[in-house]
């Protein structure tokens, strides 16, 4: 028996990093899994690793800035697994722009994946989830940069501050439906999209990659980075079961590098 047996879930970012590997957690304890990605080839990689686990699965293609195209995932989702109990938001883009030189199209692009996508694919999985009457789990991912100085992720920061303020209210107004809605904070992970960060900021000072990417590990005060594996069993256990009197909660899950 597994944690999520007969549950259906929606990930976001499903293609590659946390969001892959949330996707075949929950499948892994008995999830049926919509992998939901902007890469086709991405999305259908994880599709494919939820169906080599036994469990049903769909690759839904969106470019999830489009509210439009949000509502069409979610949409997609049920009308190909049936239901959806569980939606968890991890995809994200991230620049690394020193602030004099962000421009308004970056500050666009960001906040219209990160912010604006969360939340219409919140708003429409809530819908569905409220019309079921069975309640449901809504998990985002925030950052510790929403809370902490972050002068090369201004933009990133701010939209991550927007994620931690649309799970508060919604974790409020869903909440007489049976609908908790909580938000997941990764410290630094082997992800693509640190190495992407990594890369960037080396860039910008002129340093190595190497040496980046080791310095930051030893700024963690765990002294090194969260397989994604490790911050999916956090959502792992906000979707489940033990979870259900847990609402409007931002679980840190950074090593100490960022401390409630």
């Amino acid at each position: 028996m597994g944690t999520l047996d007969g549950r259906i879930a929606l990930v976001t970012g499903a293609g590659r990093g946390l969001g892959r590997a949330t996707a075949l957690l929950f499948a892994r304890e008995g999830a049926d899994v919509a992998a939901v990605d902007i890469d086709p080839t991405s999305a259908k990689e994880t599709a494919e690793h939820v169906l080599s686990l036994g469990r049903r699965s769909a690759a839904i293609v969106a470019d999830l800035s489009d509210a439009a195209l949000a509502a069409g995932a979610v949409a997609e989702a049920v009308d190909r697994l049936g239901r959806l109990d569980i939606l968890v938001n991890a995809a994200a883009v991230l620049d690394v722009e020193p602030l004099l030189a962000v421009t308004p199209a970056a500050w666009d692009r960001a906040f219209a994946v990160n912010a604006r996508g969360l939340f219409f694919t919140l708003q429409a999985a809530a819908r569905v989830m409220a019309r079921q009457g069975g309640g449901g789990r809504i998990i985002n991912i925030t950052s510790p940069a929403s809370r902490l100085p972050a002068p090369l992720l201004t933009v990133y920061a701010a939209t991550k501050a927007a994620v931690d303020s649309v799970t508060r209210a919604a974790a409020v107004t869903l909440a007489e439906h049976r609908i908790t809605v909580n938000s997941i904070a990764p410290g630094r992970m082997e992800t693509p999209m640190t190495e992407r960060l990594d890369g960037g900021i080396a860039a910008l000072s002129g340093r190595s990659f190497a040496e980046v990417h080791a310095e930051r590990a030893r700024a963690i005060p765990l002294g090194r980075r969260a397989e994604p594996e490790e911050v999916a069993q956090a959502a792992l256990w906000l979707a489940g079961p033990a979870a259900g009197y847990v609402t409007g909660c931002r679980v840190n899950v950074s090593g100490g590098l960022e401390v409630d």
